[in-house]
């Protein structure tokens, strides 16, 4: 899986919308069981480092909520973008790379 040729389909106007939103959607779900998964953790770091624990708690929990998605869907597209798209792109991506 390559990162850019996914943050190259979510960027390209050709891709879908409909798939674009189905990876973003998708990846929201996983931050979010994510978030879930992590708040007894959380909890007992708050308690133990009040003035630390709680600002940085937010200020993660902020930063995984805009970049996890992202990340996720640029995994997901590739799959979710027909394959002939996906090909001309990815050649358009590997031209721009520097050899």
């Amino acid at each position: 899986m390559k990162m850019p040729l996914g943050y190259a389909l979510l960027r390209d106007r050709r891709v879908p919308i409909r798939a674009k939103l189905i990876a973003l959607g998708a990846g929201a779900a996983v931050v979010t069981i994510i978030e879930l998964l992590q708040i007894p953790f959380e909890t007992i770091v708050a308690a133990l480092l009040p003035f630390v624990g709680v600002p940085g708690d937010l200020a993660l929990d902020g930063a995984e909520a805009v970049i996890g998605p992202i990340l996720v869907a640029c995994l997901l597209l590739p799959r979710l973008t027909p394959a002939d798209l996906v090909q001309q792109i990815r050649a358009e991506v590997d031209r721009r790379r520097p050899a």
